[in-house]
This record gives C-alpha cells, structure tokens and sequence, in this order.
C-alpha cells in the first residue's frame, strides 16, 4: 500500500506538471487505496462491525468506478493521443504503470485463502491491476499510434467491472464462503438421518467441479453433534503437467472468454454454500447451532441440547 500510494503521489505530481487528466488516474487509486485501508484495518481490529467495513469498502469502489468511467468516457470524445508528449513523459508514465502492475499481481499472490477481508483486497488488486495494464498499454501503443477509441472502450469496461465488484464486495458477507467455513449442527431428529448413520467422520459434497475446485463439507459426528468446515478441494490446475500449462497460457486469447463464462457459472453455484448446506442437513433432522466452537470456545453444544 505505501508502494502505491507513493505511485498515486508521483503521478500527481507529474499531472501537476505535464497533464492534469493524470491528476484523475491518481485520484481514482487514491480511492482504492482508501478501500484496502478498510480491508486492512478490518484485518488488524474488530473496532467496526464486519458490515460497516464492508460497506466503507464497497462505496470507496463505487466512487473509484465513477470517477475512472467518467475519466474514459471524456478520453472517447478527445482526440489527444500521449504521441502529443515527450518521450521522456510517456517513458515515465510506463514505468510507473508497470511497476503498479507488479505490485497488484504480488497483491493477487499474498492473499490466497485468507479470508473475507483478503478476497476483497484480491478483488481490489485485481482492478488495480487491470488499470495499470490499460495505462502501460496507452503509453506505449499510442505514443506513435492512435487507438484512443479502444482503449476508452476498454477503460469503460473496466469502470462497469469495478462497479460489479462493489456490489458483490457489498452482498460478499452473505454470498461468500470465507468467514462462514466453520459450522455446528446438532441432531434434533434422529429418526430423519439417513444421511449420517454412525458416529465419526463424515463428508458432504456442495459443489463438484475439477476444473474450478470442489467445494466439500468435512465434519465429525460425535454425541448427535456434527462439527465440521466447508473447504475447497484443489482444482485441475495444479495437477495439470507444464508443457500443457504452457499450451493454455499460449492459447489463453480463446481460452479466456471460455473460462470466464464457466467461472461465472461457477460462482452462482458456489453463492452462498453455507446456507445451503444448513438447508441439506435440516431435511434430515440436523439444526444449525447457535455458537460454533470458532466462535466461542465456552459454549459446546451438548448431546441432548
């Protein structure tokens, strides 16, 4: 974050001094800097309510969106192009584009499977990071060329992406999996189980998917009371050999568009797995208990609650 609030300065500065429509691109990562603030202060104290920082996270995007799709859409109706500046601008402007790409892939990287918080700073990386790809791409293709067009139109796109991305950051508490991993149930009917038969260790598959990951519910039956946590199961990615990673990363222009279509499939059926589980087991005699063991360690649920 330091990293990149120095970028955001340094662009300021230079908007100052050469092009004041770089005073907008410092402005709309100041605000996403703002929304992994939250994020972070989340991480570090429970002060604030997980909601209220939710929130604060999702609006500071939604103004990051509006401005930065405000910014692309005036960039459609000019014809400036950066060839209109020096070389020494357009070079300057690139470095520090790609160095912000660096740090929101090393972003992406550092906050696998931690959490409700992490995932929206992921969420937030990875709009950072296609902001800097565009910003690179527009200082070295347009330097001696013009597709201001396209890249407005790209700009737009990722504008309307960051906006969707507030809204799920905003409904995530409810939709996601992080957070609400741990679940206790206890059997109130035991005549309705003929999904758990004896005491030990159980398995329930949520959702099955190789490509994506398989979402799966790992637990043990002990005294009519069912512990477990919804965990996801590695995808194919990892097991797949190099030379064919190396296929798919060539051919990833056409692969692309075929896997964002699948994820998005995939995230309407992986949204909200805590409730569905908690609907599963309800049919066949488990309740949901009030207080899980990560929650509070003085209260266990006994066998004849």
């Amino acid at each position: 974050m330091c990293f990149t609030a120095t970028l955001a300065v340094i662009k300021f500065i230079i908007g100052l001094l050469q092009d004041l429509d770089l005073c907008s691109i410092a402005t709309y990562t100041f605000l996403l800097l703002a929304a992994k603030l939250q994020c972070v202060l989340g991480v570090r104290s429970d002060k604030i309510s997980l909601e209220r920082r939710n929130a604060s996270t999702a609006i500071f995007i939604l103004i990051s969106s509006v401005v930065y799709t405000g910014f692309m859409v005036r960039s459609l109706f000019s014809e400036r192009t950066v060839s209109e500046y020096s070389l020494n601008y357009t070079l300057i402007l690139a470095l520090v584009s790609f160095t912000e790409l660096g740090l929101a892939i090393a972003g992406l990287i550092q906050t696998r499977d931690k959490g409700l918080y992490f995932k929206n700073i992921k969420i937030i990386n990875f709009g950072t990071a296609l902001m800097a790809i565009l910003t690179t791409q527009t200082a070295l293709l347009e330097y001696n060329s013009t597709g201001g067009a396209y890249n407005s139109y790209t700009g737009i796109a990722i504008g309307v992406f960051l906006a969707l991305s507030a809204i799920y950051i905003l409904l995530s508490p409810k939709l996601s999996v992080n957070g609400r991993e741990h679940n206790v149930f206890v059997l109130t009917e035991k005549d309705k189980n003929d999904l758990i038969k004896t005491d030990g260790k159980a398995e329930l598959t949520l959702c099955k998917s190789k490509l994506y990951g398989t979402y799966v519910y790992e637990a043990e039956l002990k005294n009519n009371v069912l512990d477990g946590k919804i965990v996801r199961r590695p995808a194919i990615w990892g097991s797949i050999p190099l030379p064919v990673k190396i296929i798919c990363l060539i051919l990833s222009e056409i692969l692309i568009f075929v896997w964002l279509f699948g994820r998005i499939i995939y995230f309407f059926r992986t949204a909200n797995l805590p409730y569905r589980l908690t609907r599963k087991l309800r049919k066949h005699g488990f309740e949901l208990h009030s207080f899980s063991s990560s929650i509070s360690k003085t209260s266990e649920p006994s066998a004849d609650v």
